[in-house]
């Protein structure tokens, strides 16, 4: 059949927004969609909503169960209409894609005019590209299932795939993370949950030049190199996008997933939206129901910033346990702490504030073996430094058996 080409299509009404519900053969969507990977442009602005496309392993594997007798891919593929392959809504209507109501029945009719590339696939490039080694026979007769989105904003199509993989295991964490941040570029900051505030400033942290983290995120879109462009000598350590959104979000959230339900729920400001019920007692809550990220970016940038100066520039071992995952989780750990003590008092969180628990503990030596990468380690130095500053005693630790070697890093 040539283009232009018409299909029956079921209109399907969600919160999200609307979406029509096609059968299509697969040679044809391998015609008219393209994977639009998610990276950061020269600008380090976000473009794209998919993952890095994994040829070897997912593609291959999808290749081999399509060539099969009992084939089968109920669940559909998810597009975005109308966009190019620069990500550009396509504007010549000759081209478009086109949506029309046949009768009053609800019966619709979308048309495909040409075979030009205007689809973006959010959702299920590796089952569609698992079809380019299939059979000219098996590409024309097998056909799927296609949800179909018209002129969705590229922040929402990754936003919408983030929504959906979030909970699953294949799709790599940060990934998803950056893919919620990228729709805070399309909403005003007092409807965002707590986890779309984290990642937003999990993003700033990455990019400002003065921010102790500058260039130090690990970031997903296509093991995207171009913010990571730096002298080699200071790129000892990095951390993933996840690592420092989950330090940030216990920091605002005891629940950020129902956070994100009662933000959903309501429509008034964000305070009124959050149950009012619900105690939470992370440190910086009352700033994230008023708004004032402001003082939560300060708060965390002022403890990082001491710590990097005193810890992070003077650990000049690249096996230091401090600048890596475990150490980063923990310092997120005593930040949270130090805040409980200090915000009953007053809402001090300057440098120099947090310089004098700082300096209680910058004379460990993280590099020690008795620090591990793993989550021993990480208990470790939370203890190391707690005992430290004050927050904890000797008697507190549960394994009494390493006391002694407690006391060689504190007290040496």
């Amino acid at each position: 059949m040539e283009f232009p080409k018409k299909y029956r299509a079921l209109r399907v009404d969600q919160p999200f927004g609307t979406f029509y519900a096609i059968s299509i053969s697969a040679k044809t969507i391998l015609d008219v969609t393209f994977s639009d990977p998610l990276r950061y442009n020269e600008n380090k602005e976000l473009q794209g909503s998919q993952r890095k496309l994994d040829e070897k392993g997912r593609v291959k594997s999808i290749a081999s169960y399509i060539n099969g007798n009992d084939t089968a891919f109920p669940n559909s593929i998810i597009l975005a209409a109308n966009y190019n392959e620069k990500g550009l809504i396509e504007e010549d209507d000759i081209l478009t894609w086109k949506i029309s109501e046949l009768d009053e029945f609800g019966n619709y009719e979308i048309e495909i005019p040409t075979n030009k590339k205007l689809a973006a696939i959010i959702d299920g490039q590796h089952r569609v590209n698992g079809f380019k080694t299939a059979s000219e026979e098996r590409k024309n007769e097998m056909e799927l299932l296609v949800a179909i989105y018209f002129d969705l904003p590229n922040p929402y199509q990754a936003y919408l795939f983030a929504t959906i993989n979030y909970n699953q295991k294949a799709v790599d964490k940060s990934l998803a993370l950056e893919q919620f941040g990228y729709f805070t570029e399309v909403t005003e900051s007092d409807t965002w949950s707590p986890e779309l505030l984290a990642v937003h400033l999990t993003r700033r942290f990455n990019v400002e030049n003065d921010s102790p983290f500058y260039n130090h995120i690990k970031v997903a879109p296509q093991n995207d190199k171009f913010l990571l462009e730096k002298n080699p000598k200071e790129m000892d350590w990095l951390i993933s996008t996840a690592t420092i959104v989950d330090g940030i979000l216990k920091l605002i959230s005891n629940n950020p997933k129902e956070d994100s339900n009662q933000l959903r729920r309501f429509n008034d400001d964000k305070r009124k939206r959050m149950k009012i019920d619900r105690v939470d007692t992370a440190p910086l809550r009352e700033f994230y129901l008023s708004n004032n990220d402001l003082f939560i970016y300060k708060a965390i940038y002022n403890f990082f910033k001491v710590v990097k100066s005193e810890l992070f520039d003077e650990a000049t071992e690249k096996t230091s346990y401090i600048k890596r995952t475990v150490g980063i989780q923990a310092l997120f750990v005593i930040l949270k702490d130090i805040l409980k003590a200090r915000l009953t008092e007053d809402k001090d969180v300057s440098q120099e504030y947090f310089s004098k628990f700082i300096d209680k503990f910058k004379h460990i030596d993280f590099t020690d073996n008795f620090f591990t990468a793993s989550g021993i380690g990480k208990s470790r130095i939370q203890n190391s430094i707690l005992i430290s500053i004050g927050f904890k005693n000797y008697g507190d630790i549960r394994n009494q058996d390493h006391l002694q070697e407690y006391r060689r890093l504190i007290e040496n």
